[in-house]
């Protein structure tokens, strides 16, 4: 997909980039993975998340060729402050869906780029006549982003009980949510 980048101003008044990731946003992009990987809303620990500047450049490449799927980041001065990215299906009877994840770096959380990001993302989508519905996971916990879902349209579909076991032994619920594009 090829999508125009745009720009948006955050809470606080700063001027936020919302684009297509390029491969020499690895690094920058591989840093602020490691900021909101914490447990927290990502069943992904710091610990297991040991993916080298290479392999975040081929998941760049991976999703830049999948007619399909697509990957933004928000940038702000030259850093990677967030990141959305849809997978669409290889399979034929699921290739009209896209699965969605998404991250901001923790010194950005609640300054309004996690919806500049989902904006743009429904907008692009809701022009691409291949996919149909939008689906994504959520922590039965986190508040704000099933709040953030639900402003976008994303209605709740399912609820895995006890699904997620924190380090310290504490369960949440996994959150199925979906949203038709047709």
């Amino acid at each position: 997909m090829k999508i125009e980048p745009s720009i948006h101003t955050s809470k606080s008044g700063k001027e936020i980039t919302i684009r297509e990731a390029i491969i020499s946003d690895a690094h920058s992009l591989r840093n602020c993975i490691l900021s909101y990987i914490n447990g927290v809303t990502i069943p992904f620990t710091r610990e297991e998340f040991d993916q080298s500047d290479a392999e975040i450049e081929n998941w760049i490449n991976e999703l830049n060729a999948a007619p399909n799927s697509l990957l933004l980041v928000a940038e702000y001065e030259g850093e990677i402050i967030g990141n959305i990215d849809v997978t669409s299906s290889r399979r034929s009877m699921l290739q009209h869906t896209g699965y969605i994840g998404m991250g901001i770096h923790e010194d950005w959380q609640n300054c309004g780029v996690g919806s500049f990001l989902f904006q743009k993302m429904i907008d692009s989508y809701e022009k691409n006549d291949n996919i149909e519905l939008l689906w994504l996971q959520v922590f039965g916990t986190n508040q704000s982003g099933l709040h953030m879902y639900r402003k976008f349209g994303f209605e709740e579909n399912g609820r895995q009980e006890k699904f997620i076991k924190t380090p310290d032994g504490n369960y949440i619920d996994n959150v199925i949510m979906t949203k038709t594009l047709i």
